[in-house]
């Protein structure tokens, strides 16, 4: 399995249907806020065009969806990212974070965020430290504009980055010898420090990859041959990714959304080579149903769980 990118192309039927959805919540919610925007999307979930859920989970790679709707009200934009992540899952906002169901990805000197830059942005997990009760399962992004020279979301899935790694680098980065900050740009009392492996398998066997910018190293009291063999195999997953992600990346473009499982692909962006550009992309993080459940049903969560 590679992480070439799956698409599906809605029909102009399909598309119309989920046009109307978007226009009825906007009409049903004239508050504008994100919350009712969901409550809304749950009290007509039965209307989503296409049953995306066992599409995109049984098979956990990127999945571009085509030939959507546009608007040329932002508001429009955001529903209808609401709508594909409540397709695949529940839209979550974080407390500690944002406290927001949607995030603008744009390059901005208003956010702090990484993405909002124009330099590359390597490739990363969003929110990687947070323990497996509360990361996000998977990303919902909806471009409203990009237009230009708009550069490409780098995708790269785990399994390909393993079968260009050697045995040596393998065992290493499945041993449970790195650590990952966390907390220091959270609303939280002190910053934290998880043990946690680079790849993983998860209870059905597929393979999972932890990768934060430069958050993550090797702990502390590794003998010195060890901690430089396995930072040595730190470094070479990063330049596996960025060369896989920017082989197999995809310029995410108006009337599309692409769907990217958080735990099995890194993504990044390439960088903004020119100024002849006009993009903004609205982004949602998505648990999944069962996860929602053990929060109670609650999707405003937090980091800390």
């Amino acid at each position: 399995m590679s992480a070439e990118l799956r698409k599906i192309n809605f029909s102009d039927n399909e598309s119309g249907k989920l046009k109307s959805l978007v226009t009825k919540v906007h009409e049903d919610c004239p508050s504008q806020i994100q919350s009712r925007y969901l409550s809304r999307l749950e009290a007509y979930e039965d209307q989503f065009p296409i049953r995306l859920t066992d599409i995109f989970w049984e098979d956990p790679r990127p999945l571009l969806l085509t030939n959507l709707p546009t608007f040329s009200d932002v508001e429009g934009s955001k529903i209808l990212v609401l709508s594909i992540g409540e397709a695949i899952g529940k839209c979550a906002g974080y407390s500690e974070y944002n406290q927001s169901y949607i995030t603008d990805i744009r390059p901005s000197t208003l956010s702090n965020e990484s993405s909002s830059g124009t330099e590359l942005l390597t490739m990363h997990n969003d929110l990687t430290f947070a323990s497996d009760h509360c990361r996000p399962s998977a990303l919902a992004l909806v471009a409203h504009t990009a237009e230009g020279n708009v550069p490409k979301t780098l995708l790269a899935d785990a399994v390909e980055i393993a079968s260009l790694l050697s045995s040596a680098e393998l065992n290493l980065l499945q041993q449970n010898i790195y650590e990952i900050r966390a907390g220091g740009k959270l609303r939280w009392p002190c910053e934290q420090v998880r043990r946690i492996s680079v790849l993983e398998h998860d209870a059905s066997g597929r393979l999972r990859i932890h990768m934060s910018f430069n958050n993550i190293c090797p702990i502390s009291g590794l003998d010195e041959t060890t901690t430089h063999q396995a930072n040595d195999a730190l470094k070479r997953v990063t330049e596996i990714a960025l060369e896989v992600g920017r082989a197999k990346g995809h310029v995410v473009k108006k009337g599309q959304a692409l769907l990217i499982p958080n735990d099995y692909v890194l993504h990044g962006r390439d960088v903004f080579e020119d100024e002849n550009f006009e993009r903004l992309l609205f982004r949602s993080y998505v648990i999944t149903r069962e996860m929602a459940r053990r929060q109670n049903g609650n999707t405003m969560i937090s980091l800390r769980l």
